[in-house]
């Protein structure tokens, strides 16, 4: 199966030119000011995807860092090798590697007017996950709708945030 071309750190921005045979998803949420800087901290860190569900490496994302975040469902567990693509103070973007189910990036940013945006190019990456793409998008679909209610508790609760980004 021949996966599409794509410029890396896409996801980084607004999604206007979708590569040809990927499927682009954006997600948003305004944050209130005073909760930026603890939303910021949440969005930057492991945290955010283990507060999604995932199993997630060690430390911090940093670009280049290479890693596999797991995830349950019905069971059986997923494994997902990825590649961060790049981070900053405001978030955080991956690439998926060979084995990962889907292929194409992720990322997870808050802007400077405190807006939260997770956005994902993908597509399945073999005939076998193609094969289940409708599950892939469901899943997809209602994890991205995950992030934004965990970005809008944290903005919630900023103090109790910046208190224990871990909770």
């Amino acid at each position: 199966m021949r996966l599409p071309a794509y410029e890396r750190g896409l996801t980084r921005r607004s999604l206007e030119n979708v590569p040809e045979g990927m499927r682009g998803a954006e997600h948003s949420t305004v944050v209130p000011p005073e909760s930026v800087v603890a939303v910021a901290a949440l969005v930057r860190s492991w945290e955010f995807k283990r507060r999604a569900g995932f199993e997630v490496p060690a430390g911090s994302p940093a670009a280049d860092a290479q890693g596999v975040l797991a995830k349950r469902v019905l069971g059986i567990r997923f494994v997902e090798p990825i590649r961060v693509v790049w981070a900053d103070e405001r978030g955080f973007g991956y690439e998926t590697r060979p084995g990962h189910p889907i292929y194409g990036e992720e990322s997870f940013r808050i802007d400077e007017r405190g807006v939260f945006t997770a956005r994902s190019i993908s597509r399945p990456s073999s005939f076998f996950w193609l094969l289940m793409s409708p599950a892939l998008r469901f899943l997809q679909r209602r994890t991205h709708a995950r992030y934004v209610r965990i970005v809008q508790d944290a903005a919630a609760h900023p103090l109790r945030q910046a208190q224990d980004p871990g909770m």
